[in-house]
């Protein structure tokens, strides 16, 4: 999933797309789905994103249920559903197949999922959907299928970037889907309290987005729902799902199959249940994205023009992980957006959004800039 399997900011290409035209859309757009289920935040919640968005109540309910945990089955956990500092393992493809399967709703029917799966479903859900790619998922196949001495083969043929995290599944495959069975059991039964709350949540989002299904064209109803993500349709694609999800807040976590692509995106706001005092976590989210040296940086760039990640990276001195996390908090303060056009995604400046800085606080603080500016000022 991504903030591209993991959150908005992606892989990047280094080369430079010639063309950056967003304003046609092909002969037959995709259908859109509004896809609310909360199978989704379930295997979210459990794959865990570390500073997701959420209320008190439930980020107290998340902490206490991982603690919660065996020692046996923390194990498990980070087995199958993470790898190096992220939550990117198999089990978090899982998404995949829910996306797949529309009879696949609650975390009761994630659980039922979860117990048909044999080791290749979970090798095909997380495997880059590019036909370059078909060799190693082609080798990988055949080690599962019992060819045990091809898995150097395999291994060597599988992407650089996630050669790590099929490795386990590739050596032990049994193993790693009992650990994940494991896993999706003990976290239903911790998850099921919450569900049905959750699922109202994803309603509200989803039933106040519905009337712009009609009405907004196809990116800008794309952008308008992740926050700012522009996304050109691709004519492979034929369905888009909208899934409303609360446990990757503020981030998009993106999704894609052979001929689908997904967004779940993050609940907003108007939809949780909210003290009408508090602050709004989009305020608290704009000023945190901006009292850091190295995201001021960023911005500076973005000011003279669009960038890859490597550019930035490169320019500004940092690893390309470390930049694509502040590029995440960035484009979920509204402070950068996101293009993707086939494997390449760059980064704008939301230029309309540097104006609305200052009254955003001025609308919680009560104040009237207008007045404040005429007023004399004090001796």
């Amino acid at each position: 999933m991504a903030r591209t399997t993991a959150q908005t900011p992606a892989t990047t290409r280094q080369a430079r797309a010639l063309v950056r035209d967003l304003t046609g859309t092909p002969a037959s757009a995709p259908e859109i789905v509004l896809d609310v289920r909360p199978a989704y935040d379930f295997f979210l919640s459990l794959a865990g994103e570390p500073d997701a968005e959420l209320l008190p109540a439930d980020r107290e309910w998340l902490e206490a249920s991982r603690a919660s945990m065996s020692d046996a089955l923390k194990r498990d956990l980070r087995l199958a559903f993470c790898h190096d500092d992220g939550c990117k393992g198999y089990g978090a493809m899982l998404v995949n197949r829910v996306a797949e399967d529309p009879s696949v709703r609650t975390s009761a029917d994630a659980l039922a999922l979860v117990g048909r799966l044999e080791p290749v479903d979970l090798l095909v859900a997380g495997h880059d959907a590019d036909d370059d790619a078909q060799q190693a998922l082609d080798l990988g196949r055949r080690v599962l299928a019992g060819e045990r001495e091809r898995l150097d083969d395999a291994l060597a043929a599988w992407p650089e970037e996630s050669r790590a995290m099929a490795e386990p599944l590739l050596r032990d495959p049994d193993g790693y889907l009992r650990a994940i069975r494991r896993v999706v059991r003990a976290w239903r039964e911790r998850f099921e309290p919450i569900e049905a709350r959750i699922a109202r949540f994803e309603q509200r989002d989803a039933d106040a987005r519905r009337a712009d299904l009609g009405r907004l064209p196809f990116s800008e109803l794309i952008e308008q729902v992740t926050g700012g993500v522009h996304w050109t349709p691709d004519p492979k694609i034929r369905r888009v799902l909208l899934a409303p999800a609360y446990f990757c807040r503020p981030y998009n976590y993106v999704f894609a199959g052979r001929d689908w692509h997904m967004f779940c995106y993050p609940i907003a706001d108007a939809a949780l249940d909210v003290a009408r005092d508090a602050v709004p976590a989009p305020l608290i989210r704009l000023y945190r994205a901006l009292g850091d040296e190295s995201r001021l940086r960023i911005l500076r760039l973005l000011a003279d023009g669009d960038l890859y990640l490597t550019e930035i990276a490169e320019r500004v001195g940092l690893s390309k992980p470390t930049v694509s996390h502040h590029l995440a908090l960035l484009r979920a303060s509204s402070l950068v957006s996101t293009t993707e056009a086939g494997n390449l995604m760059y980064y704008s400046l939301r230029r309309d959004r540097l104006a609305d800085v200052g009254p955003d606080l001025a609308r919680f603080l009560g104040v009237d800039l207008a007045r404040s500016s005429a007023a004399t000022p004090a001796r």
